[in-house]
């Protein structure tokens, strides 16, 4: 008979797990609580508790050619940093091309999820779900479950002194919406993260003056990179990722800090540069630089009209305060112990699988925090996860899962912040290939240095689009090499809406400048190695002796 496979939530994560059920030859059966597909990206001019919520000015912080399903490019004519209306509009495409909405249930609200009476022999689950519509609940039996809610609908509201003796509005970034009643305001912001940055620089185009509250500070970056190449595209690819990073600090931390100086516009972080603590921002340096918007570092204390800092400042008439504080993660519909969480950090190998199941027949998507585009990661998770439940791909033991888990939680405890973001950090690159041997489908470099060079060479030097993992093994695309090949013709063709003038002359000169510099890099970089290894033979040689 077939497996059936319940599906909690159609936002991004859910769509891809309903696919890919279908693409192993199971039933999906997804519950939605919305009355349509996007989760997240379904924008409502209102926000309810519990739900996920954006505010209407909401753009995606990575570029469409790197945040499209691995097998369903963006449409070249969307342009690179869609808008929520757009991106909403590609989940739809997505959704109709594959026919997925069928196996939907929309207005459907998960209650509680738990074992079945024969789970030990089975691994079945018992689901109660709610019809919204009527009010009526019935229970389904299935074979799995893939959980799909998302971590962004459940506000962090951090306690601090005197906030509840604050006169003034307060709200979480998940209620707001837009700039209207705001007008001529005087706003604190708390946080710097993406969001924090986005409705303070949003808020200080209409406010008397936006404040921003940071406790570690952060790097900016702009979504245009160097000559107007979208950043991800030169941050996120495979040789930069092999260099050793005593090598690669100081070189991103150089192209960081070429633009703006973080220290003089009050921005840098309280520690070194690690590649964690990063916030993508078009405007948030330019509207420093404007005097909109002043950095304060973290509050001691909120006062009846205002706030103490934690330097000793102050400030005063304060009509609002904005808590971009980030957002927690629970499981309300599963039974405890299903899913261990030990404060921030939940007990699940490579962020999917829980370590104390056995038989292991539920998994969750998009419990992850990136330095990167998300719906590639997600659908990753859903392909490791339908080929598990399908008996195509092999765990490891709970009690190795375990193992895996407890180090990773070392590790984090040992290098980072103990907060939700630092404990669902990851890599985009490295754990995508994790998930991808487990699968049978990371690139075969090898195959493609000697079958085609120029296709090899885009890979590993160009921008780490999902498609490359695509190219081979289960679930491998015939329009693969294509997508990877038309990268920076997609990239370029929403905007090349005028013919260049006369102008682009000029940069045949620039290009060869620039080639001449990396050519410059590269033999400075030879000689650099070539130093260490004489040296280290030198050394080697002389303790000999």
């Amino acid at each position: 008979m077939t497996k059936t496979v319940l599906v909690i939530g159609a936002g991004v994560s859910g769509l891809a797990s309903v696919k890919h059920c279908l693409d192993e030859g199971m039933e999906p059966i997804c519950f939605e609580k919305d009355t349509d597909i996007g989760g997240l990206w379904n924008y409502h001019d209102w926000s309810k508790e519990g739900d996920p919520s954006l505010y209407n000015s909401c753009s995606i912080n990575t570029s469409k050619e790197m945040t499209c399903y691995s097998d369903f490019p963006i449409p070249k004519e969307f342009p690179n940093f869609m808008g929520h209306k757009h991106f909403k509009k590609y989940l739809n495409l997505y959704a109709d091309n594959f026919s997925l909405r069928k196996y939907i249930n929309f207005n459907h609200s998960v209650e509680n999820v738990k074992k079945a009476e024969d789970f030990e022999n089975t691994g079945s689950w018992i689901t109660l779900v709610k019809n919204l519509n009527t009010g009526t609940t019935r229970k389904v039996k299935t074979d799995f479950v893939i959980v799909c809610n998302g971590h962004l609908h459940t506000p962090h509201m951090p306690t601090f002194a005197g906030l509840d003796k604050f006169k003034g509005k307060v709200i979480h970034t998940h209620d707001y919406k837009d700039f209207r009643g705001y007008e001529g305001k005087r706003i604190l912001v708390v946080g710097i993260g993406n969001s924090g940055s986005d409705v303070a620089c949003e808020l200080s185009r209409h406010a008397e003056h936006v404040y921003m509250s940071s406790r570690r500070g952060t790097y900016v970056i702009q979504r245009a990179a160097d000559h107007g190449v979208p950043f991800d595209h030169l941050a996120l690819n495979r040789f930069s990722m092999k260099l050793p990073w005593s090598l690669m600090r100081p070189m991103f931390f150089n192209r960081l800090n070429r633009r703006y100086n973080h220290a003089n516009y009050g921005l840098s972080p309280n520690k070194r540069f690690d590649g964690s603590v990063l916030t993508i921002s078009d405007d948030l340096p330019n509207r420093i630089l404007l005097g909109t918007i002043n950095i304060k570092c973290n509050v001691k204390e909120f006062t009846p009209d205002g706030a103490i800092f934690e330097d000793g400042s102050d400030l005063k008439n304060i009509d609002v305060v904005v808590l971009a504080t980030g957002f927690i993660y629970d499981f309300p519909f599963l039974d405890d112990g299903i899913i261990r969480v030990d404060g921030h950090f939940p007990y699940l190998y490579e962020l999917v699988f829980p370590t104390n199941l056995s038989p292991c027949t539920l998994a969750v998507v998009g419990l992850v925090q990136p330095f990167g585009a998300l719906p590639p990661i997600l659908e990753m998770q859903a392909r490791c996860i339908t080929r598990v439940f399908a008996g195509k791909c092999d765990l490891p033991s709970a009690s190795k899962r375990l193992e895996v888990v407890e180090k990773r939680k070392a590790f984090i405890t040992r290098n980072f912040t103990n907060s939700p973001r630092y404990s669902l950090q990851i890599f985009p690159i490295l754990y995508m290939d994790r998930l991808a041997t487990m699968i049978g489908c990371k690139p075969n470099f090898w195959k493609h240095f000697f079958s085609d060079l120029r296709l090899w060479y885009k890979i590993y030097f160009g921008p780490a689009t999902p498609v490359q993992w695509r190219l081979n093994g289960p679930g491998a695309w015939k329009g693969a090499k294509g997508a990877i090949e038309k990268v920076q013709e997609h990239t370029y063709f929403p905007m090349k809406t005028r013919m260049s003038g006369e102008g682009e002359k000029d940069g045949l000169y620039e290009g060869w400048i620039q080639l001449f510099k990396k050519i410059c890099y590269i033999i400075l970089i030879l000689l650099f190695v070539r130093y260490l290894v004489v040296n280290g033979f030198m050394a080697s040689f002389v303790k000999s002796v």
